[in-house]
């Protein structure tokens, strides 16, 4: 589909703009085929003006953070696709408000959060240590582990609606749940403000961020591009176990393995194509079902033309 030039030239006012462009370097999986038209906005005002032309134009749009629970099909996307992370021309804004309180731009990795937090004295956010992406992806997910998820350290998330209406939207336990947030499937984040503890020894908080990310370093097949776990636990059982079980550890289709290290990770092991990935998902869930009787569900969302 071809953007019209109208609306390429449009969007360079609120941001930079990629025709045909690859976006296996926006996703941590490295495949992917082009967007038509690649937006990065410029900052947060321009996000609701993005919206509001797209949708005037009706055309589609699909919005993407760090590309890190995400595989885009070979095919690429067709319309505008509009990145909201951090990169080295755009750098997130976070502040330490007057109520105590956090903000952070939506488009902040959680690395680049996590050091704030830490460097402004505060602790609660170890749990997003090693979690790859952006705050956005991780708020609409409800991204976590055993130690904690966002719910429980959100106070109120800025958003843009499928209208281009910007809004605040507060947040409590009630809207969440395994790996999900209720603020609407048509919305984009882009900002929030975060409760979180005083730490009393930072060099703590940051020595426990230190030891989470070596474990996972030890326990996770890092080397290869992945989209980390793929598969949600399903109630009572263990997503990694299951696959093992099933005789699956280092199952291939095409370029694509389950990892040796770590069972529910899917690694890219040598010029996988996102078709080889779905089909070893595809594969995986159909043992696992045979084998077991139960349904596993992907974490990753799967987005374009396969």
């Amino acid at each position: 589909m071809k953007v019209p030039q109208p609306v390429i030239d449009a969007l360079r006012e609120w941001g930079d703009v990629k025709e045909s462009e690859a976006l296996r370097s926006y996703t941590t999986y490295k495949t992917g085929g082009p967007a038509d038209a690649l937006v990065l906005p410029r900052d947060n005002e321009s996000v609701p003006r993005i919206v509001s032309l797209v949708r005037r134009e009706k055309l589609p749009l699909t919005v993407i953070g760090g590309g890190s629970n995400l595989l885009v099909g070979d095919r690429g996307i067709e319309g505008v696709v509009m990145r909201i992370c951090e990169d080295a021309s755009r750098r997130p804004r976070m502040i330490v408000l007057d109520d105590g309180s956090v903000y952070a731009d939506a488009m902040a990795s959680k690395e680049t959060f996590i050091d704030f937090v830490i460097a402004s004295g505060f602790g609660g956010i170890e749990f997003m240590a090693g979690i790859p992406g952006c705050i956005g992806g991780g708020i609409m997910m409800n991204a976590g582990t055993f130690m904690g998820s966002f719910a429980g350290i959100l106070r109120d998330v800025d958003i843009v609606d499928g209208q281009g209406a910007r809004r605040v939207v507060s947040i409590d336990k009630t809207m969440s749940s395994y790996r999900h947030m209720d603020i609407g499937n048509d919305v984009i984040i882009t900002g929030a403000r975060f409760i979180l503890p005083a730490a009393d020894d930072p060099a703590g908080v940051r020595a426990k961020v230190e030891e989470i990310l070596a474990d996972r370093r030890k326990k996770h097949p890092l080397d290869y591009p992945s989209a980390g776990s793929v598969f949600k636990n399903p109630e009572g059982h263990s997503s990694w176990k299951l696959i093992n079980d099933a005789g699956l550890k280092g199952q291939t289709v095409g370029g694509a393995r389950v990892s040796d290290l770590h069972t529910n990770f899917i690694i890219n092991a040598g010029n996988a194509t996102s078709g080889d990935i779905r089909n070893l998902i595809n594969l995986v869930r159909e043992t696992v079902y045979k084998k077991f009787g139960i349904q596993l569900e992907p974490e990753v969302k799967m987005v374009g033309l396969f």
